[in-house]
């Protein structure tokens, strides 16, 4: 291999050719088996020195971390226990705590939301009071469309009830994309609050 050669392969693998050089390029590649072995070759000598380089960066930032370690190990309080490293875990403990009793209160207030909002869209004394499972049949085998209809709508609205969001979701965006439905309206009003 000639220094010219040498030299287009590596503006090849750094992307430097004119689309026009890259094409010829690469057409010589399917037709020379050396230029193809040459040009695997470097490829794989390029990704080698990467790793070499990524390795010598990982051992200098290691060397880096253990010498600050050594650094804040003289800092001792209470025997081998650093106060460096107890307010740290006491900044993670309140990190945790905050953050679940934000999660926590934050799901219990939208539970009661969703409560409240299922609760005044049962409007329907029969269709309320109403097993969950006949709920469930009905809007499967109900003679009439709109029986099977309002089925459905109570069957969302109970496991918004329940706090089973998800399986309301799914079955409100069913109701919300059938146009026909008899509370399609009413389900794209909730599905915008949950």
């Amino acid at each position: 291999m000639n220094v010219a050669q040498f030299e287009r392969i590596e503006a090849y693998l750094q992307n430097r050719l004119s689309e026009t050089d890259r094409r010829s390029f690469e057409a010589d590649i399917q037709t020379d088996t050396s230029l193809q072995v040459e040009v695997e070759t470097q490829q794989k000598l390029r990704l080698g020195l990467r790793a070499l380089a990524i390795e010598k960066q990982l051992l200098n930032a290691k060397k880096r971390t253990q010498t600050e370690q050594l650094s804040q190990t003289k800092t001792v309080f209470w025997g081998k226990i650093q106060w460096k490293t107890w307010g740290a875990a006491a900044s993670i403990i309140v990190i945790l705590g905050v953050s679940w009793w934000g999660l926590n209160y934050n799901t219990s207030q939208n539970e009661h939301q969703f409560m409240a909002l299922a609760e005044q869209e049962m409007t329907d004394v029969q269709y309320k009071s109403l097993p969950f499972e006949s709920l469930q049949n009905l809007s499967k085998s109900a003679p009439t469309r709109s029986t099977r209809q309002k089925a459905e709508w109570y069957v969302a609205l109970v496991y918004l009830k329940k706090g089973q969001i998800s399986r309301a979701q799914t079955l409100l965006k069913r109701i919300a994309s059938n146009p026909q439905h008899l509370y399609c309206q009413q389900a794209k009003k909730i599905l915008k609050t949950t």
